[in-house]
């Protein structure tokens, strides 16, 4: 039978069955109802996973708007799938639509309390919309396991900072610091912790020790970056070691101020007092021969330095200065043997360099003075390039 036909049946059908004719529509209504009921039923079906299958594949190629779209359209069909609202929250997250995606993410962890991620991503969210109240405990917790994350060290260090809770910020973001030892932002914020956390505590010790031998060893070390200022700060270290001759490190500041300004006898007076408070200070016995061997008191140079390497080997510094020790007492093979050790362990140090080519040229070992001469220059060549870039960018500045 044609559809027309069928038709053209039906209705004469309603027409002879007069008053059961309503009956009869309102059976075929019901009937068309769960038709299309159970035709929709199977499309949701049939849709959902495809859904599901395309925005996992827009998250993954970082189409975050398209995404959100698409799984806005799966929350509507499976408002109980806690995965759906997270996903969507992400997509939103990602779009910088903060608010919708807390609300979304807060609908997943309802569903499901154990979706760390989730979790993660609401309190950077919180973050972003300065509710630092509710971000702060949510980072906090996930610190706890997943102190390796840079991205949580860095959020929770700097909701810290905005909250003036400079100790904790520091904490966090030095960490932070550690995790991305090249990333220029982990490296300023840290530095500005740091920087309010120190005058946090220096501002504390002027209102409680403003007489205080720490607040004349500060003005000392505030005064000696300052041009000019060096006879301030060697007054003021000697109010402070005036008030406490036995702490440790000002004997050590002030024989360095001595030294920089060639009073070396009063240096080597200033770390002698400091091997007194500090004996096995590795720095005090460097000093302490390099002042020597400035004065061409070379056995003593020789002691003090050996024992600066004793104390820390790597003190690379108390190395080239033995070097330079030995080659003023002839021992030629032995400065030559320091030298390699430090190059080897600082291919790019100017002065190793050039004093070892002057060791190979006095022995006659003219290529490999010729060698060590070359790169002296190369490396001489690229430090001024650097220098010169610098001055350009500061003068863009």
């Amino acid at each position: 039978m044609s559809e027309k036909n069928s038709q053209c049946v039906l209705v004469r059908a309603w027409t002879r069955w007069g008053p059961w004719k309503h009956l009869l529509v309102s059976s075929c209504g019901l009937l068309a109802w769960a038709l299309i009921a159970a035709w929709s039923a199977s499309a949701q079906a049939q849709s959902l996973p495809e859904l599901s299958s395309q925005g996992r594949a827009a998250l993954r190629d970082q189409q975050f708007d398209r995404a959100a779209t698409i799984y806005q359209q799966v929350v509507r069909l499976e408002p109980r799938s806690a995965e759906a609202h997270s996903n969507l929250g992400l997509a939103l997250y990602m779009t910088s639509s903060y608010s919708r995606a807390i609300t979304e993410l807060r609908s997943a962890l309802a569903l499901d309390p154990h979706l760390d991620n989730a979790r993660v991503l609401l309190a950077l969210s919180y973050f972003n919309t300065g509710e630092l109240g509710l971000a702060v405990p949510l980072l906090e917790k996930a610190y706890q396991s997943r102190k390796d994350d840079p991205i949580v060290a860095a959020h929770l260090g700097l909701a810290y900072l905005r909250q003036q809770k400079d100790d904790k910020a520091l904490a966090a973001l030095s960490h932070w610091a550690e995790l991305e030892p090249h990333s220029s932002d982990a490296l300023y914020f840290k530095g500005k912790a740091a920087m309010y956390v120190a005058s946090d505590a220096f501002a504390e010790l002027t209102k409680v020790a403003p007489d205080s031998y720490r607040m004349f060893q500060l003005r000392a070390e505030m005064l000696r970056q300052q041009q000019g200022m060096t006879p301030a700060a060697i007054n003021e270290y000697k109010k402070a070691i005036a008030q406490k001759p036995d702490a440790a490190g000002l004997h050590y500041a002030l024989g360095t101020l001595y030294r920089e300004g060639g009073r070396l006898d009063d240096a080597m007076s200033e770390f002698n007092e400091e091997l007194k408070i500090s004996p096995n200070d590795a720095m005090t016995h460097f000093l302490l021969g390099d002042v020597c061997l400035q004065q061409n008191k070379l056995d003593s140079a020789e002691q003090y330095l050996s024992q600066a390497l004793t104390l820390q080997p790597g003190l690379a510094d108390a190395q080239f200065d033995l070097a330079k020790t030995y080659r003023s007492q002839g021992k030629t093979d032995e400065s030559v043997k320091l030298l390699q050790a430090i190059i080897a362990s600082d291919p790019e140090r100017q002065d190793a360099h050039y004093l070892l080519f002057g060791l190979y040229k006095e022995r006659g070992e003219l290529e490999d003075a010729r060698k060590e001469l070359q790169i002296f220059e190369a490396l001489k060549r690229k430090t001024a390039d650097q220098e010169q870039k610098r001055m350009r960018l500061d003068s863009i500045d």
